[in-house]
């Protein structure tokens, strides 16, 4: 698992940066961060607090737990570097193990709840979309964190948003930058679309691929078809989100 850090109102580079300076201090110490965790949690006050039989902590795990604290130390002044000082966040239970939070959301931390809200109304509106839509191509940017807020088509035209729904070159090619070992497959008659993940040991991982109407296992997310390919692309594009944007993925 790598290191993660929850700091409200960070953008991804500061989060990137207070990782990265946490993990700088994991290599200078020779103590691996899995190690570190498990020594602070080992000399954690709350812990002998909650279960009073709770063993003491030894030496070795005490000096893990001392590079876990200077290490998120770092992870806060890296991260925060720069902020108004009323504004910086203390160090304390902000570094963690576990998955990364998704860029979905820490493109844009203020709109998350909004936007993680509709992400099943966009959903809902590709598959019963009957063909090219400006506004729903808005609104999809929108939830992923593109932009701001929602805009009307004029805006729209001048930041040059991308045609989701109506040009399939555009959607494959945002698709292709964002995941460059996938695969995309589409078809025309019917419209479908399927995102195959990289191939890997299947004994130990499990399949991401998805499809935007028909799955391999002959599964159907949705009576029709998808009504044009850019919509396909763009739908399946979007399930694959899926776990960044449904409770209780964060």
């Amino acid at each position: 698992m790598p290191l993660r850090l929850v700091i409200e109102n960070a953008t991804w580079e500061e989060l990137c940066r207070g990782v990265a300076a946490a993990e700088a201090v994991f290599a200078r110490s020779g103590i691996s961060y899995e190690d570190a965790v498990n020594g602070m949690l080992a000399a954690d006050p709350w812990m002998k607090e909650k279960f009073p039989d709770f063993p003491e902590p030894s030496k070795k795990q005490e000096t893990a737990a001392s590079v876990w604290y200077e290490a998120e130390r770092a992870a806060c002044q890296a991260c925060c570097a720069g902020w108004p000082e009323d504004k910086v966040v203390r160090p304390h239970r902000v570094l963690g193990i576990g998955p990364v939070e998704p860029r979905v959301k820490t493109a844009n931390l203020a709109t998350w709840p909004d936007r993680q809200g509709r992400y099943r109304e966009i959903i809902e509106r590709l598959e019963t979309a009957i063909g090219p839509d400006r506004q729903l191509d808005i609104d999809t940017c929108y939830v992923m964190g593109w932009i701001d807020g929602p805009c009307t088509p004029e805006e729209a035209a001048e930041m040059e948003l991308p045609y989701l729904t109506g040009k399939l070159a555009q959607i494959l090619e945002i698709t292709k930058k964002s995941l460059p070992k996938w695969t995309i497959e589409v078809d025309q008659e019917p419209c479908d679309a399927r995102i195959i993940e990289p191939d890997r040991d299947r004994d130990e991982h499990v399949d991401l691929s998805v499809a935007a109407w028909r799955c391999s296992d002959g599964y159907q997310h949705m009576e029709k078809p998808p009504a044009n390919a850019a919509i396909a692309v763009t739908l399946a594009a979007m399930r694959l989100q899926a776990d960044s944007f449904l409770p209780p993925a964060w």
